[in-house]
């Protein structure tokens, strides 16, 4: 599911900021169509080289400077994304502008040296001539398709390494959050990025589809699976890149060794922030036998404490989600659950109805339940009894999602080989949910969570191309392995493989000889 729409070739509608809390639709935007799309491509393919033909450093102080306006109006941002959103003030702060802030500083920093050209060193004494050289280039334009979820963060993440990396941008923010996505732009083009370089097109899913199919030499999409694999077949078709994060249905487990007050308490903030709307929060939790009666007694404490309410009003944990079809897939859920046997084991109070949905906490799941084999992407959890810890792995490595897991336990060096085994993009030992929180980390999943890499040093370099130059020092000197194949190349070829691969000392130290002779005096041709 994720935190983004699908993109079906449905009629241009109109798309809304509107606040999850109150109904209350502040700003709508119409749809740009075809035409608009291909402008915004032609004026970026046109603005792009000359962003290209600048340092890196020059680039990163764009970004740097970025920073510096974000934090400036960081709590204008905050509100954008509360009113979008309706997560609370502080979640907006914390998860979306601070980690917005870290991306920044670590892009800026780090860019230059990560996309400095490299000089390697073959390791072959054959090549001893040869300067070896990779750059790494800016792909062209490239299409950015962000979600509704982390509206800011998560399109951050994409655009500034993708900016400093050298390209221009088709950026198309969630049809549910256009005013967030705007606000980043706005503030990119008061650090003075370069005019015609990003252009930000909100659409519904129809733009979508004209942004994939505008020629773009790379796609980053955030999404659904469903859409993720459209991208990829459309993208496959172009013989051009995509990178996709496509959601999950994390693990948690819960070992009898944990810290039990510490795991209920992170793993009630991991499931629940941002109204469990969160592609790395802990959707199944696995529980070892020995402290599951303990373990899920202090979990219902904390969901029954946890407050909702609009994420303006002080105090509140838990907003709203998004849209009222959200908050209908995720009843359809907990339904099938109930309808097969599953009992809500605690729930929280406060605003109902509306785009509200109780968090809620349930047992007695089966794995074929809903719960357990599709993403739930609001505030649901389903607590399982397991044996031990390996039967946690075996059912926590079942999902066809493969994005990141927690485990929870006083050993750390046990649950490391635990999270050796788990199939997932990352593991967290006593924590959840940071996967794509720390600036200098990458992230991304593996099976159907997604292809390639965001963030950390892996973001910038997924956002350019690498070119190698081999040069030769000398330009009149014959190669050894040129034609003028016969017995004495053969057996100087034979003699170099054994001077630098052999083990005999006898065949080496001839080996050595032949090899002087194959590479200053090679036979000439006949």
């Amino acid at each position: 599911m994720n935190g983004t729409t699908e993109l079906p070739a449905t009629p241009r509608r109109p798309v809304e900021s509107r606040d999850p809390a109150t109904g209350e639709v502040w700003r709508s935007f119409e749809s740009p169509d075809a035409a608009a799309v291909e402008a915004a491509m032609t004026a970026a393919r046109a603005a792009q080289p000359h962003w290209a033909a600048e340092s890196v450093a020059h680039r990163a102080r764009v970004i740097e400077r970025f920073r510096r306006v974000l934090f400036a109006r960081r709590h204008e941002v905050a509100e954008v994304i509360r009113r979008e959103n309706g997560k609370p003030t502080e979640e907006a702060l914390a998860t979306e502008v601070m980690i917005t802030l870290d991306l920044a500083r670590f892009f800026a920093r780090h860019a230059p040296r990560v996309l400095a050209d490299q000089h390697p060193i073959s390791g072959n004494i054959g090549m001893w001539r040869k300067t070896m050289t990779v750059h790494h280039d800016p792909f062209g334009v490239v299409a950015v398709i962000s979600p509704w979820n982390y509206p800011f963060m998560l399109a951050a993440g994409l655009l500034l390494p993708a900016l400093v990396a050298g390209n221009g941008v088709l950026f198309k923010p969630s049809e549910y959050a256009p005013s967030s996505g705007l606000l980043l732009a706005e503030l990119l083009a008061e650090a003075r990025l370069p005019a015609g370089l990003l252009h930000v097109l909100t659409g519904d899913g129809t733009t979508g589809a004209a942004v994939v199919e505008a020629e773009v030499d790379k796609v980053f999409f955030i999404g659904s699976g469903a859409t993720g694999r459209r991208i990829a077949q459309s993208c496959a078709m172009r013989m051009i890149e995509c990178v996709l994060e496509l959601g999950g249905s994390d693990p948690a487990i819960v070992l009898a060794d944990a810290d039990l007050d510490n795991a209920a308490s992170g793993i009630a903030w991991g499931r629940f922030t941002n109204a469990g709307q969160t592609c790395t929060a802990p959707k199944r939790v696995f529980v070892e036998d020995a402290v599951f009666d303990a373990f899920a007694a202090k979990l219902a404490e904390r969901v029954r404490a946890l407050r909702v309410g609009p994420g303006a009003a002080a105090g509140t944990d838990v907003g709203p989600v998004i849209r009222p079809a959200q908050r209908a897939a995720i009843q359809r859920q907990l339904d099938d659950a109930l309808a097969g046997g599953a009992n809500i084991l605690a729930q929280a109070g406060g605003a109902s109805g509306g785009d509200f949905f109780t968090p809620t906490l349930i047992t007695n799941v089966t794995p074929r339940m809903q719960v357990m084999t599709d993403e739930t992407f609001g505030p649901l959890l389903p607590l399982v009894r397991v044996r031990d810890a390996d039967e946690a792995v075996k059912l926590a490595n079942e999902s066809r999602f493969g994005l990141s897991a927690s485990i929870w336990s006083r050993n750390v060096a046990g649950a490391r080989r635990i999270a050796a085994r788990l199939q997932t993009g990352t593991a967290l030992i006593n924590d959840t949910t940071l996967a794509a929180g720390i600036a200098e980390l990458s992230y991304g999943g593996v099976k159907e969570s997604g292809l390639g890499h965001t963030h950390g040093a892996a973001g910038i370099l997924s956002c350019a191309r690498t070119r190698a130059v081999i040069a030769d020092r000398f330009a009149g000197f014959r190669q050894p392995w040129w034609f003028g194949y016969g017995p004495r190349h053969a057996a100087d070829l034979d003699g170099f493989l054994n001077f630098w691969h052999g083990r005999a000392l006898g065949a080496r130290i001839v080996g050595a000889w032949r090899s002087m002779r194959l590479l200053f005096f090679p036979e000439r041709p006949v």
